[in-house]
């Protein structure tokens, strides 16, 4: 078996992802010692890969600089953290496809009491009705020991991770940057507050990485991941929070959306993924009975309503919204080209020579135009070029 800090030291590399760690990982007739002194040729022979990745991994495991700093810097800073191989890992977040390969989190050290979790993602810039959606949901979710999952940004994340603090629940925010360059800077008090009160704040990236336009379509993935259900309260048609509610669906959660007035532009996403399928949410009932769930609300409405599983072209963008006449810089042009067949994030980064955070952000630009979209398996795939 691989020891955790060879694990770590892989995902320090730069544009060494889970694509290329998970088989790594899986092999069980090589020592961490003796990968160390693989030569790039070594690699490609031993696990068939490229020659751009063998030598950023030959090139990488020499600078041992990086791992012995990362590991500093989480004993100084009370940092836990876990491989995907641990039993301190998530399980919920170990299921879905390529899971990151390193979790890193302050506060809760227990993941495995999260069977009742639920995510609540939506606009930033919410207004008062989000905000009365979100209160008076959670009240009844805490009260049913559901914890509560968001991106810990302003807005629907924000106003979700205060209710449950406020009604006595353990929330958890996750961050699109590392633990130790906190992101919004204006909520690191906020989040002291979550880990205060029972939470905690969780990121897959490298405790000194920056907030990367990037990064947020790899933290959506594990905001859902590491919940059964997500919620979606105020979207817009184009949105992080319905790429969320895609994710949701890939890794098989459930799908709940809070109806909008028909000419708000905040409710256009969430009217639309009722329209595909996801469970319309009224009361707090329509979540707990998806779920099983045998508590008893007094004096509230409970709506016996089936859920649909999203179709993968609906729950972001329909291919027919997408303008034909939107014109493509040279980098998207690139990732187009590079994804006319079925591509990995590494494979991408290989064809298009360019850096990991320059792909995932185009990427993220990308799949909210309706022109690239992420497949079950976790490939990408152009939908016209």
């Amino acid at each position: 078996m691989i020891n955790k800090h060879f694990i770590l030291h892989l995902t320090l590399l730069e544009n060494i992802g889970p694509a290329t760690i998970q088989p790594i990982i899986q092999r069980s007739d090589v020592s961490a010692s003796d990968l160390y002194f693989f030569s790039a040729s070594d690699w490609m022979q031993t696990f068939g890969f490229t020659p751009a990745t063998a030598e950023k991994l030959a090139d990488g495991l020499r600078n041992k600089k990086i791992l012995d700093d990362e590991l500093s810097l989480i004993e100084r800073n009370n940092i836990q953290w876990a491989t995907v191989e641990e039993d301190s890992y998530p399980p919920l977040l170990r299921e879905i496809y390529l899971p990151p390969s390193v979790l890193y989190w302050q506060g809760q050290t227990d993941f495995s009491d999260m069977k009742k979790s639920l995510s609540i993602v939506g606009a930033r810039k919410a207004d008062t009705y989000g905000y009365r959606v979100v209160n008076a949901l959670i009240p009844d979710l805490v009260a049913a020991q559901y914890t509560i999952v968001s991106g810990g940004a302003r807005g629907i994340d924000t106003m979700a991770h205060e209710a449950t603090i406020k009604n006595g629940g353990k929330t958890i925010a996750v961050l699109g940057s590392g633990l130790l360059h906190l992101y919004p800077a204006g909520n690191m008090r906020f989040f002291k507050s979550i880990v205060d009160h029972g939470g905690a704040v969780v990121s897959s990236f490298p405790l000194l990485m920056e907030p990367l336009p990037g990064h947020f379509p790899a933290r959506n993935r594990i905001i859902t991941g590491l919940s059964r259900g997500c919620l979606v309260v105020q979207a817009a048609k184009k949105s992080g929070a319905l790429i969320s509610a895609h994710y949701a669906m890939e890794q098989g959660r459930e799908v709940f959306a809070a109806p909008g007035p028909f000419d708000d532009e905040l409710s256009a996403g969430c009217n639309a993924l009722i329209q595909s399928g996801a469970k319309l949410v009224t009361s707090v009932s329509d979540i707990l009975q998806e779920f099983g769930d045998r508590i008893v609300l007094p004096d509230k409405n409970v709506t016996e309503q089936k859920a649909v599983q999203l179709s993968l072209e609906s729950a972001v963008v329909k291919k027919s919204d997408v303008v034909e006449s939107v014109h493509y810089n040279d980098v998207q042009k690139k990732i187009i080209a590079a994804c006319k067949e079925q591509s990995s994030l590494d494979d991408i980064v290989i064809r298009t020579q360019l850096t990991s955070e320059a792909v995932q952000s185009e990427l993220f630009n990308l799949q909210l135009d309706g022109v690239i979209e992420q497949d079950f398996t976790g490939m990408w795939i152009a939908l016209r070029s």
